[in-house]
């Protein structure tokens, strides 16, 4: 009885639709494509009214965008501010690549924080390894201008400070490659990457020039009646800005903390302490992001980063002095999900869910996107809900992918690669991808309805051929690691052939030790589906030494025994 086994790799692959297959640093993934593939763009440039301030490494708040505006601060080429255009092109108003004042002599370029007021036309750029800021009047770009304003070096005794109220002087903003700059209405929110505010959260008005600090050392000023007394330090911060709520979450890296700053665009904003630690979710915060569902009638239902996972809590309890409800967490680095080795993005910069600017998907305001970050999960990935994971490729090396019907491969960033809505003067909407490294360096556009976010739709891959010695039948096949998660409402299918894909056969892997074939064939194919919609399909997370394939013949008797015809001659 002739049999084989073997390892399935890419290299097996017959034909692949509207997925991808990976190996590379343990992974042997299968992944489904998004629409937003390299070639099916408008626009995919970094030459010419591109060139210049397109390395956006900053998530969240590395672009900011206004009307047809869009701002962006780049990694080593500084800051732009272009116009969309209307038929999806960009034209570029204002680049700098030293845009950053430093000091009294010098200027810097490797940018990771912009925030705007767009009441006033105003904005700051900030980084986190230099001390430094640089202002901006953009109100004479607005309505088809031309005219920016790079307003001059601070004249101050301290020209590097942008807030020195308290002599907190806060002098560099964020975490590495995420942002510590967000807006709520006229006022600026700084997030100081030294530990300088501890319990306390800072703020300026470009417009009048008022610099406040909310809260004290002790953690007992400013809380919103109700709020528990903050009890922990934390710094280096990233921020993000709920513009339904009018509420900045001041998310520290180092304490596992966040501070909630309601009315925050008001006069008399006020803290809500949110401790992640007490909660269980450990001890800090780099793997950044926000994403709430429902923010008009659930706006306390969030998922937010914390240490080495992604937690779906409820911060309800906050407000009356308790620790968030924890609903779910999933971890960023475990072997039951993609390993990212923490390093980790998901979520979005706005949160409401129809018009522009905005993120999310506005036919999909649940659907949770994540973004590339030092290297990994560069194609991007997505949350999924059901089995909270959060598939994707760890990188972008090794990959086979389908690149028929003009879709091309997947976009590819070592930092972010987010994605935003905006429209042009005449109200044509577009999608704009930015982000650092590989396909970043660029600006990406697609139209509207490309809806470059989602999926592709339904996948399937067929391995083969496989063949035994001398041609012998192939009577039977086991396939084992397929490792393979369906959220709800995705079918997953597995279909074997012994003749070369001529008729398949269902195989139910789960349950089936081994598929016995009813047909007669010396040819061994295999195929995987998945059917689903454009926001949910299958994966093959790709651990466990990847998919193995034993096939063979079998004696009569034992082809018998599983039912198949065997056409008998009478002995004479």
């Amino acid at each position: 009885m002739a049999s084989k086994t073997q390892k399935i790799s890419r290299s097996n692959i017959v034909s692949i639709t509207n997925a991808g297959m990976n190996n590379y640093g343990g992974q042997q993934a299968i992944m489904p494509q998004f629409k937003g593939g390299y070639g099916t763009t408008l626009v995919n440039s970094s030459g010419g009214e591109y060139d210049g301030g397109d390395r956006v490494i900053g998530f969240p708040n590395g672009f900011e965008v206004d009307g047809d505006l869009l701002f962006t601060v780049g990694w080593g080429d500084g800051f732009a501010c272009r116009r969309l255009n209307n038929d999806g092109s960009m034209t570029k108003l204002f680049q700098d690549s030293n845009f950053l004042y430093r000091d009294t002599t010098s200027t810097y370029n490797h940018l990771q924080s912009v925030a705007i007021d767009t009441t006033n036309k105003l904005g700051v750029v900030m980084t986190y390894n230099v001390d430094g800021y640089t202002t901006f009047d953009y109100s004479g770009c607005v309505d088809g201008g031309t005219t920016f304003v790079k307003n001059a070096r601070p004249t101050h005794s301290n020209p590097q400070r942008f807030i020195q109220a308290e002599s907190l002087n806060i002098s560099s903003v964020g975490l590495y490659y995420t942002s510590g700059l967000v807006a709520a209405g006229e006022w600026i929110y700084a997030g100081e990457y030294d530990a300088r505010h501890y319990r306390r959260v800072v703020r300026r008005n470009l417009n009048t020039d008022a610099e406040e600090v909310i809260g004290n050392s002790s953690g007992t000023d400013d809380l919103l009646s109700g709020s528990a007394t903050i009890d922990r330090n934390g710094y280096r911060h990233t921020l993000f800005y709920d513009e339904i709520n009018d509420r900045v979450f001041y998310h520290t890296y180092y304490n596992a903390n966040f501070l909630l700053v309601v009315s925050a665009s008001t006069a008399s904003p006020k803290l809500v302490w949110c401790d992640m630690a007490d909660a269980g979710l450990g001890d800090d915060g780099y793997e950044q992001g926000l994403h709430i569902d429902d923010p008009v009638n659930a706006p306390n239902r969030i998922l937010i980063g914390c240490n080495t996972r992604i937690a779906d809590i409820d911060i309800t309890p906050c407000f009356s002095g308790n620790t968030a409800t924890v609903h779910n967490q999933v971890s960023t680095n475990d072997i039951s999900n993609v390993q990212f080795d923490n390093l980790f993005r998901f979520g979005y910069k706005y949160q409401k869910t129809s018009g522009v600017p905005m993120d999310k998907h506005p036919d999909h305001p649940t659907y949770v996107r994540t973004w590339a970050d030092r290297g990994w999960n560069m194609q991007g990935g997505v949350l999924d809900r059901t089995n909270f994971k959060t598939p994707g490729f760890r990188r972008y090396n090794n990959v086979t992918e389908d690149t028929s019907n003009g879709f091309s491969r997947s976009t590819r960033h070592d930092y972010g690669g987010e994605f935003v809505r905006m429209a042009s003067a005449n109200g044509t909407k577009y999608w704009v991808q930015m982000g650092y490294g590989a396909d970043g360096h660029r600006f990406m556009v697609w139209n509207d309805t490309d809806d470059p976010q989602l999926y592709r739709g339904n996948w399937e891959v067929v391995y083969g051929t496989f063949t035994l010695d001398a041609s012998a039948n192939v009577d039977y096949v086991q396939i084992v690691n397929l490792n393979l998660t369906a959220p709800a409402g995705v079918t997953i299918t597995v279909h074997v052939s012994n003749n070369n894909g001529t008729d398949w056969e269902s195989y139910d892997f789960a349950n089936e030790p081994k598929h016995i074939f009813s047909t007669t064939g010396t040819q061994l194919r295999y195929k995987i589906a998945s059917s689903g919609t454009e926001t949910k399909q299958a994966y093959n997370l790709g651990y466990l030494g990847g998919m193995i394939c034993t096939y063979g013949s079998l004696h009569s008797a034992e082809k018998e025994s599983h039912g198949y015809n065997i056409t008998r001659k009478r002995l004479v």
